[in-house]
């Protein structure tokens, strides 16, 4: 069973300890696939460059054009594309996290084992030098206190554990491993017709638990880097208004395709109304999503309505 290595590629500034961390794998990838995004090709560049010989030797890497339009995301798109399900499975890594050598190792194992849409491992916080600062977010108490180091999540459990409640304790894509059967769910990240971009990872999971359950593999396998560069980093930027909205989102397409019911919906848009209140009342753009989550979490469906139609056109606005 072969993984292939697919890295959305912009910052360059990572790429010797991305590349040492792919060398040390006690299971490589069979294939390592680069799409630059960078300004002028700055990331392709530095790749190929001679100083990282010794640690480009012996991978098997091919770089591609970047879309250069779109974000991180549109690459991931483009990866995919260029990919073109040449492997069983698939790592979106991005280009500034770690995996530690027996990520691989672990991830084949559980896909081994059973039948997973993609298998997903804990992973540290770490700072902008690779210092683990955290751990992530709490987990359920019943996975928290689970004896087994890899437990099968259906889709109830994935759901009723997540966005429902404002929560993502699942990572990010730099800690999963995808089966080829889910690329069509992770070209399209909507449920229903309501988008869920700005939450990207925590939708494909979700979608993906649709397709067959996730394999949890309890253990540490990575770092999630912290910093100044992040999108995280930047509250008051589209990308985490939109990670935020994102969960409201994800609520609604859950209660479209049957996986909520508006009832168990009304808390958390009325959650989430709370702290967007608290931190964007200052924040034109948001002013509208603060004035129809309280309405939707009395059970307005006009208001319903008008934040699909608000939260396309935020979407389309900042070219997510």
């Amino acid at each position: 069973m072969q993984i292939t290595t697919l890295i959305p590629a912009y910052k360059a500034q990572y790429l010797p300890e991305l590349l040492q961390c792919l060398r040390s794998q006690t299971h490589k990838a069979g294939k390592i696939i680069f799409s630059d995004d960078s300004p002028g090709g700055a990331y392709r560049q530095a790749l190929f460059s001679d100083a990282l010989a010794p640690l480009r030797a012996g991978l098997d890497i091919e770089c591609v054009e970047g879309p250069r339009k779109g974000g991180g995301y549109a690459n991931m798109l483009n990866l995919l594309q260029v990919w073109n399900q040449r492997s069983e499975l698939f790592h979106l890594l991005l280009d500034d996290d770690v995996i530690y050598p027996e990520f691989y190792e672990r991830h084949l194992v559980a896909h081994l084992s059973s039948p997973f849409s993609c298998s997903i491992s804990r992973r540290w916080s770490a700072n902008e030098q690779g210092l683990p600062i955290k751990s992530d977010l709490p987990l359920p108490p019943a996975v928290a206190r689970h004896p087994n180091r890899l437990l099968s999540l259906d889709d109830s459990v994935i759901f009723s554990t997540t966005a429902i409640e404002g929560k993502n304790w699942l990572g990010e894509f730099s800690n999963a491993v995808f089966r080829a059967n889910t690329t069509a769910a992770l070209m399209k990240p909507a449920f229903g017709s309501v988008s869920y971009a700005g939450l990207w990872d925590l939708g494909a999971f979700m979608a993906a638990s649709l397709v067959a359950p996730v394999g949890y593999v309890h253990e540490h396998l990575g770092y999630f880097r912290t910093g100044p560069a992040g999108n995280s980093s930047k509250f008051f930027g589209p990308y985490m208004k939109g990670a935020y909205l994102g969960y409201a989102a994800l609520v609604m397409g859950g209660v479209e395709i049957g996986k909520y019911t508006p009832e168990q919906a009304r808390p958390s848009y009325a959650a989430l109304a709370g702290m967007l209140g608290q931190y964007y009342r200052s924040q034109a753009d948001m002013l509208p999503f603060i004035e129809l989550l309280p309405r939707m979490a009395a059970g307005d469906e006009l208001a319903v309505a008008s934040f699909h139609e608000v939260w396309h056109a935020f979407l389309r606005t900042h070219d997510f």
